[in-house]
């Protein structure tokens, strides 16, 4: 994952618990204030939190689907990971030579 990638998934998480933390506190207002507030019930602000919460961070998901497939056809490929696998299969290629001591090897006849 790279940076701009990390960045793009804080942002959404940020985002999702922002509109979590308003929607709950807006619901938590409104069982206070309203005259139905002993009908409400206190987890009742969490779940529509958090209902608000995946829908923020769904939109956004959604939105950065349709970003990347519009992006798609205007990306060139890179050429670094090309280059990387040529250099990589120049080092395959060369034999891999050990160097011996000629002493041991004298020994060892």
């Amino acid at each position: 994952m790279n940076k701009w990638q990390r960045l793009w998934l804080s942002v959404k998480l940020i985002a999702a618990v922002a509109a979590c933390v308003a929607v709950g506190v807006q619901a938590f207002f409104y069982m206070m204030d309203g005259s139905d507030a002993e009908q409400i019930h206190p987890l009742s602000i969490l779940v529509v939190g958090l209902i608000f919460g995946f829908i923020t961070f769904g939109l956004l998901t959604f939105i950065e689907r349709g970003v990347r497939r519009l992006a798609a056809p205007f990306v060139t490929a890179r050429s670094q990971p090309q280059e990387k696998a040529d250099t990589d299969s120049e080092l395959v290629a060369q034999p891999l030579i050990l160097s011996t001591d000629d002493s041991a090897q004298q020994k060892s006849l």
